[in-house]
């Protein structure tokens, strides 16, 4: 569509990520990775820190599409998954 959320809403979205991600699941993990990814905007390294260790949490429940859709997000954004979220999630790949 070729339009840019503004720096108000990329910082909300932010601090509501930020404040709920401990109980995100694979889905809403790889969605909001995916999204920020998609926006072309960088999310905080509280935010990227956080997802990681939800990652690692949840990894036993992540689904082929999940699995596909985070490491899409990670390679998008420039960002290394920590080796423990991807043994993870090459274990559940397998």
């Amino acid at each position: 569509l070729g339009l840019q959320p503004s720096e108000l809403f990329m910082a909300g979205m932010m601090k509501q990520s930020v404040a709920v991600q401990g109980d995100f699941n694979p889905q809403e993990i790889a969605n909001t990775l995916w999204a920020f990814a998609t926006l072309g905007q960088q999310p905080s390294e509280e935010l990227m820190a956080g997802m990681m260790k939800q990652a690692v949490a949840v990894q036993g429940d992540f689904k082929p599409q999940n699995i596909a859709n985070t490491l899409w997000a990670f390679a998008t954004l420039g960002q290394k998954p920590s080796e423990e979220l991807m043994a993870g999630m090459m274990k559940q790949a397998v």
